[in-house]
């Protein structure tokens, strides 16, 4: 399903779950469908599942274009969805992948998030999730060995709208654009345009563009002939299937805690709009809807 789609689902399975119905018999009507590979709780299942690692490590390894020698190739799930669980929301990933590359070589340390809304509140929050990352990795006392921290948001608005490109490393640079450190990346998945601009990207057939491509269809429910002779993408389609998931999963399967958060945000500038258009001072706008000065004069 689609977003949308998904999303009106979810609001009338609480509705027969609020009505004292039959949940399960609801969710069987539509056990053939696909769930919507980028909700919250979805993708956790599906990649922070232990049986599903191949599929988790082929997206990590595409989404950071690694080849090679350089490919992550013992992996393990360090926060792994356990069967039966409910799952958490909160403001930290729920799907972190670690691999060793051998003793005096720094562990690799994955994260993988979706974003489908941004703004100035998102970047704010994806530094301070690398920083949190960053700082619990060393325990006090012990010396500033920091493991390989690559933090992969797959998002669905443009970082950098002018830019040709959908995948982004931001790094750590100086003036000169030389690397000062190497051991903390963040990638940028610009999913939307990669979708709204399919004919500019129509000769990218990179693992990456691959999976894009193969998530894109299952979520539209389009014909995946294409991607059926992939051995990892026949896993996915068969993950994405809706009768995997429990209706008492489903019913806590909603809009992440950040998303909550822009969502009350909006709400909050559209009342400084209507505030602010009735011609009420400015403190009293800021004292009620608690926004700043400044954030309140560019509306």
């Amino acid at each position: 399903m689609k977003r949308e789609e998904f999303a009106k689902f979810l609001g009338e399975l609480k509705i027969v779950n609020d009505k004292g119905q039959d949940t399960d018999a609801f969710i069987k009507k539509y056990e053939h469908r696909n769930v919507y590979f980028y909700n919250d709780g979805c993708i956790k299942k599906i990649l922070a599942s232990e049986k599903n690692l191949i599929l988790t490590t082929d997206l990590v390894n595409a989404a950071l274009n690694l080849i090679g020698s350089d490919r992550i190739e013992n992996p393990k799930l360090e926060n792994p969805f356990i069967p039966g669980e409910l799952g958490y929301h909160n403001i930290e990933t729920d799907i972190m992948l670690t691999n060793d590359r051998g003793e005096g070589v720094p562990r690799d340390r994955v994260s993988i998030e979706v974003q489908h809304v941004g703004g100035d509140l998102y970047k704010g929050r994806l530094v301070l999730y690398v920083s949190r990352l960053t700082s619990s990795m060393i325990k006090k006392g012990e010396p500033y060995r920091l493991d390989n921290l690559n933090v992969v948001s797959f998002q669905f608005f443009d970082a950098f709208a002018d830019s040709p490109n959908y995948r982004h490393t931001v790094q750590l640079k100086n003036q000169e654009q030389r690397v000062y450190f190497d051991q903390q990346t963040i990638t940028l998945i610009e999913v939307a345009k990669f979708l709204k601009k399919a004919k500019d990207f129509a000769n990218d057939n990179s693992r990456l563009a691959q999976w894009l491509r193969a998530i894109d269809t299952l979520n539209r429910e389009a014909d995946f002939s294409e991607f059926a002779n992939d051995p990892v993408f026949k896993v996915l389609q068969n993950e994405v299937k809706l009768c995997n998931f429990s209706s008492r999963y489903l019913m806590h399967v909603d809009m992440s805690d950040f998303d909550r958060a822009v969502a009350k945000r909006e709400e909050k500038e559209e009342i400084a709009k209507g505030l602010l258009k009735d011609g009420v001072p400015m403190e009293i706008i800021v004292r009620n809807t608690g926004l700043s000065e400044e954030a309140i004069r560019k509306l």
